[in-house]
């Protein structure tokens, strides 16, 4: 009998049919809830696989230590599970995998509860799926309730990096299987890359319990879609929106990778203008191609609030769906991005747009740029290299208004470069001592820091006081793949090597923040907040992903990312999808961004300078 995987029938899953209906994406989206509809029999045995194969991949001891490759378990397996008729055929089939594999033959270990309360992170534990499955007989549940009790607990793990590289970095041994560009995956791979994806959640990903839906449920639907793909580019989008329900923005990029993502996101055209995307409209900042401008009727200070009758919110909306973010502000901060061209979608060079010039409403035909014309590409390369050309280089401290200092973390290693350890010592308290004279301190957490020894070296020697535990970190605990251990050595959090001086510093301290500050920028912005406890954080909700980067290959060659550590505060409130603490939400206005102000400056300037109420006088 014909697997009703292979058919050749395209599935009913199709992203941006319409460029003038984004609502389109809503409705492919429930496309998977239809295709998880079609043949209960047929995703409940592949599901139970995948739960089945994941255990036994990360938990059992022959798989763990290498002795048996889990891909190749998996590929020899699954064409029996695809011939089981019957529920109980399916545990047949599951119970020769058992048997194949063997009980283990390890002791048993502790329960994850005997541990001191507050030591794990257990959210993501969950045996319901075959201690009250109605799906495997009580033989399998038998089976794998004995593999978890007998668990492998040693290093090092085959398919998992705690010793060598605990932090992050790629997982070790999952092959990458290339593939032709424009050749279909084979229906065994692209199973295996889903089965692939399922486990690594399931079991790497501390934050699983933090998605917006089950994956449990993401996986099923997308059981029935895998399995009918009909072309690589469809194999693509596929990823791309299984990838974007981890709701983790290190996994953001993920469409950089894909070799069709012009078609899949219809953007192959470009404005002949640069722009910001600020208070959710874009703002036209520059001219790229003059003549397409004039033709356009575009000036710089128009703001677009809708393109081709779609809203700018609305179709910011639907890309979420397809765009791994942990949280909305991330999702604006990120496709406004030229580059990626998400917002001027068009399957030809014109589209309609509606725009603000002042109190004028106007509506004009956009003419787009191709970027595959030689002249067209000379024009943007030139314009880029222009705007992004390095000016000159700062020396020394930045006074960003009187006695007000301001360091940037993407621009402090120039403080201390090709300078000793001895020397950078040197260099970063004479910069405090001049700092600390001023009436305030700025530390600017908006964009990737270049140097993070910056603040936990250097502020710290000036400003810090004995044990510095500004959060709780969560490792993965090699005691039980899934669970994550809380870090208690003082070095995960300050250098011990290092006798802070624990200065008290009189001035006001800003830190700023926005979508750009992400990972080791969360993580240094809580380190600074614990270091001057009555700082004022302001600007925007952060990036919210943090913990570290693990990477996972997927057959086709692509990588999937994730955060692969947890990261809390020291009260356990998460940083995950909320991003750091915020005092003061101040946002990018159109008129400020237009006359090159930066408003979170301004008012981190305006709360430094504000005197302080004086007391009233005693009657």
């Amino acid at each position: 009998m014909m697997n009703r995987y292979h058919s050749n029938q395209r599935p009913v899953f199709a992203f941006w049919a319409s460029r003038k209906a984004p609502w389109l994406l809503v409705v492919a989206l429930l496309a998977w809830g239809h295709a998880f509809g079609q043949n209960t029999l047929d995703t409940d045995k592949h599901l139970n696989f995948y739960h089945i194969w994941g255990l036994l991949k990360y938990q059992h001891p022959a798989l763990a230590t290498g002795k048996v490759s889990a891909d190749s378990l998996f590929l020899r397996y699954l064409p029996l599970v695809d011939s089981a008729q019957t529920q109980k055929q399916a545990n047949s089939v599951y119970q020769a995998l058992l048997k194949e594999v063997g009980p283990s033959p390890l002791a048993k270990v502790d329960k994850v509860r005997d541990h001191p309360k507050g030591t794990l992170l257990v959210q993501n534990l969950n045996d319901h799926w075959y201690t009250r499955s109605k799906f495997l007989n009580s033989n399998n549940r038998k089976q794998l309730e004995n593999i978890f009790q007998r668990r492998y607990t040693a290093e090092p793990h085959q398919y998992v990096t705690i010793r060598n590289n605990p932090y992050g970095g790629t997982l070790p041994n999952e092959p990458k299987y290339v593939f032709p560009e424009k050749e279909n995956l084979p229906y065994p791979m692209r199973m295996l890359a889903l089965a692939k994806m399922k486990a690594a959640i399931d079991y790497l990903f501390p934050y699983k319990y933090l998605m917006d839906e089950s994956w449990e449920t993401a996986i099923a639907q997308a059981i029935p879609l895998f399995a009918q793909c009909p072309s690589r580019q469809e194999y693509e989008r596929l990823l791309l929106t299984l990838n974007a329900k981890l709701n983790d923005t290190q996994g953001y990029s993920f469409f950089r990778q894909l070799h069709h993502k012009d078609k899949i996101f219809k953007n192959s055209y470009y404005p002949p203008f640069d722009y910001q995307v600020v208070e959710e409209k874009i703002l036209v900042t520059g001219i790229i191609d003059p003549a397409l401008c004039r033709r356009s009727n575009i000036k710089v200070g128009d703001v677009l609030g809708s393109l081709d009758d779609i809203a700018l919110t609305e179709w910011v909306k639907a890309l979420g769906a397809v765009l791994s973010v942990s949280n909305q502000q991330a999702l604006w901060h990120r496709v406004g991005e030229y580059g990626d061209n998400f917002l001027f979608r068009s399957e030809d060079a014109v589209m309609k747009v509606h725009l603000q010039r002042g109190q004028d409403t106007l509506q004009t035909t956009l003419r787009l740029m191709d970027p595959t014309d030689p002249a067209k590409a000379k024009l943007i390369d030139g314009y880029f290299k222009k705007k992004q050309a390095p000016g000159k280089k700062r020396v020394g401290l930045e006074m960003v208004s009187k006695d007000i200092y301001r360091f940037k973390a993407h621009d402090t290693n120039r403080y201390i470069e090709n300078a000793s350890e001895e020397r950078e010592a040197v260099i970063m308290d004479s910069l405090f001592r001049i700092a600390v004279k001023g009436k305030g301190i700025i530390f600017d957490m908006r964009g990737e820091p270049d140097n993070s020894d910056f603040v936990f070296l250097d502020v710290f020697r000036k400003f810090g006081r004995g044990n510095s535990y500004f959060a709780r970190y969560y490792l993965m605990n090699a005691g039980t793949v899934g669970t994550y251990k809380l870090l208690t050595q003082p070095e995960v959090y300050y250098p011990t090597t290092v006798t802070p001086e624990g200065y008290a510093y009189d001035g006001k301290v800003v830190i700023l923040v926005n979508g750009a500050t992400q990972g080791v920028g969360e993580w240094l912005t809580m380190n600074l907040q614990h270091m001057f406890p009555n700082s004022i954080t302001l600007g925007e909700q952060t990036a919210g992903a943090d913990g570290d980067l693990k990477r996972l290959n997927l057959p086709g060659n692509y990588v999937m990312e994730f955060s692969g550590n947890a990261i809390f505060y020291p009260n356990q409130r998460p940083t995950q999808r909320t991003g750091v603490k915020v005092d003061l939400t101040v946002k990018p206005t159109l008129k400020n961004t237009l006359a090159k102000k930066d408003d979170q400056l301004l008012k981190a300037l305006e709360i430094i300078r504000e005197e302080a109420p004086k007391p009233e006088a005693k009657k």
